[in-house]
């Protein structure tokens, strides 16, 4: 940088106090507060703006409240004046009374739309602050020591003076990232895992992907092959085994449906009994004892959201994950515990808030891109439901190997397929063989049952397959179609 450059910086580094000292900013603190505080935890997108602004901050004297109040959420309460100023001592922060007692009792409360916009104001602040504080340990360098070399070394002084301001994020090289690899290999053998990923509760499913690894897998299909059933039954699953959070967005079935499901396979009792309460004595001890153990396994890793597809944003999706994330803790290893996240469906997930797009396309492209990020970001596997196009699934003469069936499933058959065809890690389509599930209805006693074909369209980190799995409506219940192992040589059918 040159004298005159050095000038102009300093110039504008002296008069950052002025700057800094923003008449209006402890007013903004007092009211995003007290507005956070009053909405709860339900206030999903609230909190995660919030939350955002929480990890840009340095040295507030509000940051004390700003943890109590974000205890409480995690743990799932609104937040309360003793838990709050129960965390005061602990960081020394001086927040008088009068100020403390407005933002708990929400008189300081401002509208939720003006808390958004104090908090994209407090957040520039923030930045402008990290950046004048960068500028003025420059200058320091500059004038402490020899000329030609602050200039020989200015790119790696602003980089690490940035890094350590916030500004930028360093990423480990592979030599600084591997050496605990070998050793998270020896301890996931040790603890009996067969896979990297969480199990799903069917063996060639985790053959196929490993265990449901990081990543976003789209489940597609036809009207009433299965697919919210198929994608409750391994939520359960994963919950009750995993001992990890699972959280289901449902867009279109009730909390009370979703949960009719899961009792009627695990009583083995038509769900439309359930449904409607007429059971016999036998069937409602059933039906007891399967909640019981529901609720005692599944449910206490399980969350079922019924979503907004006005406000559950992915952006919402991840507050929430991030929630649940923090309250699941760690494994033995220190290793963070991996979240379960489930959407149905992805033509109904909402785009993000305040972007315009054109289309349902356009939509669903983003949606899949921030999705991909979130897993990323939580190191965590996402399952979404999507519909399929009717003509992919309308019995056509000579698409089908048999009268009246439909064509196999491609990945043209995705509704605004450009998008989940490229940006998903997985697609899994079912399709009903109608013809073994005429056979598979007789040999068991008229008890309906359909075979379904999983047909693994695309698998970023592993190989493609088809695997069978036998279908029983009415206990929404899915099982291994075959016992014995993948065969990979046939594993593709016709059309894939």
């Amino acid at each position: 940088m040159t004298p005159k450059g050095n000038a102009e910086l300093s110039k504008l580094v002296a008069g950052a106090g002025e700057a800094e000292a923003e008449p209006d900013r402890h007013r903004m603190e007092e009211a995003v507060l007290a507005t956070v505080a009053k909405a709860g935890p339900d206030d999903i997108t609230l909190w995660q703006d919030f939350a955002r602004l929480k990890r840009s901050r340095s040295g507030s004297d509000f940051d004390a409240v700003a943890e109590g109040v974000l205890t409480c959420f995690l743990a799932g309460i609104a937040a309360h004046p003793d838990m709050v100023k129960a965390r005061l001592p602990k960081t020394g922060a001086a927040v008088p009374a009068e100020v403390l007692t407005g933002i708990l009792d929400g008189s300081k409360a401002v509208d939720v739309t003006v808390a958004r916009e104090y908090i994209k104001t407090l957040a520039a602040q923030d930045k402008r602050r990290a950046a004048l504080d960068l500028g003025r340990e420059y200058l320091a360098h500059v004038e402490a020591g020899d000329a030609d070399a602050a200039v020989g070394g200015l790119l790696k002084k602003v980089c690490d003076l940035a890094e350590s301001k916030g500004l930028i994020t360093a990423h480990p090289t592979q030599a600084d990232a591997a050496p605990g690899f070998m050793a998270d290999l020896r301890a996931r053998k040790e603890d009996g895992r067969d896979y990297p990923g969480l199990k799903s509760g069917f063996k060639h499913l985790n053959e196929t992907f490993n265990g449901l690894t990081p990543g976003v897998y789209v489940l597609a299909g036809a009207p009433s092959t299965g697919k919210t059933s198929l994608a409750k039954q391994i939520a359960d699953h994963v919950a009750k085994v995993e001992k990890v959070p699972v959280l289901f967005w449902s867009f279109e079935q009730s909390e009370e449906e979703l949960r009719i499901k899961s009792l009627a396979r695990l009583a083995s009792v038509n769900s439309r009994l359930i449904w409607k309460a007429r059971l016999s004595d036998k069937q409602w001890a059933d039906a007891d004892k399967a909640d019981q153990d529901y609720r005692r396994e599944s449910g206490r890793w399980l969350t079922v959201i019924e979503g907004n597809y006005r406000t559950d944003t992915v952006e919402a999706i991840r507050a929430a994950a991030l929630m649940a994330k923090h309250k699941a803790g760690k494994y033995a290893n220190g290793k963070d515990k991996p979240v379960l996240l489930v959407l149905d469906y992805l033509q109904i997930l909402p785009p993000p808030e305040g972007e315009r797009l054109n289309g349902i396309k356009d939509i669903i492209d983003r949606n899949l891109s921030e999705l991909r990020r979130l897993s990323r970001d939580l190191k965590s596997p996402v399952l979404v439901i999507s519909s399929e196009n009717r003509a992919a699934y309308k019995p056509q003469a000579g698409t089908g190997k048999k009268k009246g069936e439909s064509p196999k499933p491609t990945l043209a058959a995705l509704k605004e397929s450009g998008g989940i065809e490229y940006s998903a890690d997985a697609v899994l389509c079912l399709w009903r063989d109608n013809a073994e599930s005429k056979r598979l209805t007789k040999e068991n006693h008229d008890q309906k049952t359909v075979r379904v074909e999983v047909h693994v369209l695309k698998n970023r980190n592993g190989e493609l397959a088809k695997v069978e799995l036998d279908f029983t409506p009415e206990w929404a219940l899915f099982t291994e179609g075959k016992k014995e192992d993948l065969d990979w040589s046939a594993a593709m059918g016709e059309g894939e």
